[in-house]
């Protein structure tokens, strides 16, 4: 790559104030190294890795919205400290309290992820393998130095001893101090009584013409020379003990922190894999904060080569005054193979210069993994290279007039640009000769849009204008001016061409409404055709954008009234289902009625146990059951078709019951609701005739004249039991008396075989039958003789095992033939 391709591309960045981008991201990390990482951060155009730092910022990003995103910023900048590992040298006590903070945060930040769900965040997850505890580390640091900076005691056995005996000799010290200043004799010669320091030894201030009145060794004296401090002579050989000590404390402390960074010198790689996943995490986390600040979205990476900003905002006009932010007209930019080339035009200070860097910038932003201020649905292109001639590049130095400036970043960018690149020209074609510089300007945009380059461009030239009319590849855009406020209002029109308005904003600033006029006409004269295009096209995009927000207003009316329409289908869902459940409710109830009334045909009986009785009484209720076909709802659907009479026999549905009909209303024909007097048993409900099913003639004939309930209940066989059958001509419910029920519960085979076969010739000699004999289950003893005589018996006769409600297995049922 050649010098002026890097110079080219520096003044891009330049001139898109990307410098300036990267130190608001900065200013979000925690970190030293995150911080120079954001300033050396660059846009790369390998799809794989831009997908990568997106994916890690967006991950990053939804741990912020939660507000479980990590703290680092205490970490302490461990490079120079794994150098001098790394060199064998011995480690300081800052430095070993500087690994342990650093293992520290390794081991909250890999609990942290640790908990984090793997498919949701696959790469924030991949750091864990690069974060190591090095807990035996951490416990050896530990139990070395303490927070203060201090080597502990418990480091070594030798180090408590030397300490322990330097407290000794240092106590002496004091007490023969102390005897001192306590002496009546030698207080006298002391300025002050108190004990103080010189040079690392222990001294007494002295009255400087009394210092012979304590012998020993002056180590300093006062500014005025009124006072000398003296090392009394009875504590120097103490206090050159206490030195020694001091020196052997020194090499023991030497001696304990070699062996710690020995230890640490073990685990060099792993820290070092720690901290850089830590300073990379630090970077993704700045990455998602400055997103946070403007509201950033991840774009879909376009395969297709189409590059569309929705509501795209300037990044720095959003960032430099968050109060303001709100106010950033937002744009929608569109570049793709058939619109590859952009002219846009308009009036001066419209913001065609902030949307050429927004273009610039974010294309930028998204190669480097940062998140983009713009809208759900945008999509981004990865660039290979960005150019830019962005503002006046004049420079006296090299005697450059501003059109020289300009064409030199031109020739650059027209003999580097190719397919895949972007170019932003400012205002190109200006500072010459208006033909000139048109044509020359049509020359460079034609190259460029045959190389296969996307370009935008910004210009007051009007031949430009025409080159979307018969170039193919070629948009024209514009930047809108109200004229009502004579303001401009940022926001970008594709397709339509815009004017310059430089007359109207001259006349705004003060000019003569004279030469305004006369500047108007020659316009008009010069340009007639192409201004009669522009206001056609201007004109159709205001009508079109009142269409567009008709059909919005349209759309928006449609949605309401599905929403609506939705919301009342939901509460008449829910008022069907509570009327149901009303429903179920009221038969549930009348179902339990129906059940009471047959409990107390089985008390009756049951009180009154004549066995003739009993089976009449079954009989009745199987005839009504099969009579009534209990509840069968599809039964008879037209029988609303047919005429209702006094005297006729219905069912009551609801209460699954024979009634006979008293009375009619008089509107009974025309209402389908109204109420029939009907008389069951013994009494007379007033029911809906819709309640009422009309019982066919057959069935009246074979019924019966008494409504009673029928009770049907299925008895199957079961496998394993000789002489066994099913048992379809028992009574459906078995009413228990003293005559038919036999209890052999408590007694011994031959007892109980003894007392069957008496019972057996009593009720089929009285003709009784079913009959139940109660066995239980105990051993199975009695069960198994019981069956086994009711095989060999003479008698014609069946036998089941009992029903749950009757007994289960401890009865047994038998019927004869």
């Amino acid at each position: 790559m050649s010098e002026s391709t890097l110079d080219i591309k520096a003044r891009t960045k330049r001139a898109l104030e990307w410098g300036r981008l990267k130190e608001y991201l900065a200013a979000q990390a925690h970190t030293v190294c995150g911080r120079q990482l954001c300033l050396a951060i660059e846009p790369t155009n390998e799809e794989q890795t831009v997908r990568t730092l997106l994916n890690q910022t967006t991950e990053a990003t939804s741990l912020l919205d939660v507000g479980q995103c990590f703290c680092l910023e205490n970490l302490p900048d461990l490079r120079s400290t794994l150098t001098r590992l790394a060199t064998g040298a011995c480690l300081s006590i800052q430095e070993l309290l500087d690994i342990k903070s650093v293992l520290l945060h390794s081991q909250q930040v890999r609990l942290t992820l640790g908990n984090l769900d793997k498919v949701s965040f696959p790469n924030l997850t991949g750091f864990i393998s690069r974060l190591y505890t090095l807990e035996p580390l951490v416990a050896k640091i530990d139990l070395t130095v303490d927070e203060s900076g201090q080597v502990k005691d418990s480091s070594s056995r030798e180090l408590y001893e030397l300490r322990r005996e330097m407290r000794a000799v240092e106590k002496q010290i004091k007490e023969e101090l102390s005897r001192i200043i306590h002496s009546p004799a030698l207080s006298k010669s002391l300025q002050e009584p108190i004990i103080t320091e010189r040079n690392g030894r222990y001294v007494l201030p002295v009255h400087a013409n009394m210092r012979h009145g304590i012998p020993g060794i002056v180590h300093d004296s006062s500014a005025s020379g009124l006072t000398v401090y003296v090392e009394p002579m009875v504590i120097v050989e103490l206090a050159n003990k206490m030195r020694l000590k001091e020196s052997e404390i020194q090499r023991e402390i030497v001696r304990v922190l070699s062996e710690v960074t020995r230890v640490a010198q073990e685990s060099t790689q792993e820290m070092q894999s720690s901290f850089q996943a830590l300073v990379q995490l630090d970077f993704i986390c700045a990455r998602a904060r400055l997103g946070q600040q403007y509201k950033g979205i991840c774009p879909h990476l376009s395969q297709e080569g189409k590059l569309h900003f929705r509501g795209a905002r300037h990044p720095l006009l959003m960032l430099q005054d968050p109060a303001k932010a709100p106010e950033v007209v937002p744009n929608d930019i569109s570049l793709h193979a058939q619109g590859r080339t952009i002219v846009v035009t308009g009036p001066n200070t419209g913001g065609k210069t902030v949307l050429l860097k927004a273009t610039g910038l974010l294309s930028l932003m998204v190669s480097s993994g940062l998140l983009l201020p713009v809208t759900s649905g945008s999509s981004a292109i990865i660039f290979n290279n960005i150019y830019a001639d962005i503002g006046d590049e004049q420079s006296l130095v090299q005697s450059l007039s501003t059109f020289s400036s300009h064409m030199t970043n031109i020739v650059e960018i027209v003999n580097y640009a190719g397919p895949g690149d972007l170019v932003l020209l400012d205002e190109i074609g200006a500072g010459t000769d208006p033909r000139e510089g048109a044509a020359l300007a049509r020359a460079v945009l034609e190259h460029l849009n045959g190389s296969g380059t996307y370009t935008v461009t910004t210009t007051h030239i009007g031949e430009l204008k025409v080159l979307a009319y018969g170039e193919p590849g070629f948009v024209n855009a514009s930047l809108a001016f109200d004229e009502t406020t004579l303001s401009p209002t940022y926001i970008l029109c594709i397709g339509i061409p815009g004017s310059s308005k430089a007359t109207t904003i001259a006349s705004r600033l003060g000019l003569k409404s004279s030469v305004c006029a006369r500047a108007e006409l020659l316009v008009k004269n010069s340009h007639q055709d192409i201004q009669q295009v522009i206001e056609h096209l201007e004109t159709k995009l205001k009508a079109l954008s009142v269409e567009e927000e008709q059909a919005r207003l349209a759309t928006s009316a449609a949605l309401e009234l599905e929403e609506l329409a939705q919301q009342q289908m939901r509460q008449v869902k829910q008022e069907k289902e509570h009327l149901q459940q009303q429903y179920a409710n009221q038969l549930t109830c009348e179902l339990n009625l129906a059940s009471e009334t047959v409990r107390s045909l089985i008390a009756q009986l049951q009180r009154e146990p004549s066995m003739q009785k009993a089976q009449q009484a079954q009989k009745k209720l199987k005839h009504l059951k099969t009579e009534l076909g209990w509840l069968d709802a599809e039964k008879d659907k037209d029988w609303l078709e047919k005429d209702l009479f006094v005297g006729q026999k219905v069912k009551i549905r609801s209460l699954n019951q024979i009634a006979r009909v008293e009375h009619l209303p008089e509107d009974f024909k025309q209402c389908p609701d109204a109420r029939v007097t009907v008389q069951s048993g013994n009494m007379h409900i007033e029911v809906a005739r819709t309640d009422l099913e009309i019982l066919s003639q057959t069935t009246l004939k074979s019924g019966g004249s008494s409504p009673r309930l029928s009770i049907s209940k299925a008895t199957s066989s079961k496998p394993g039991f000789a002489g066994e059958a099913s048992l379809g001509r028992f009574a459906p419910v078995f009413v228990r008396s003293d005559s038919n029920t036999l209890d052999l519960r408590g007694l011994r085979v031959e007892a109980a075989l003894g007392n069957l076969e008496h019972f057996l010739d009593t009720t089929a000699a009285s003709e009784i039958s079913p009959i139940m004999i109660i066995h239980g289950h105990g051993t199975g003893a009695v069960k198994s003789a019981v069956r086994q005589f009711l095989r060999q018996t003479p008698y014609a006769l069946t036998f089941r095992p009992g029903e749950a409600p009757e007994g289960g297995d401890g009865v047994t049922i038998v019927a004869f033939s």
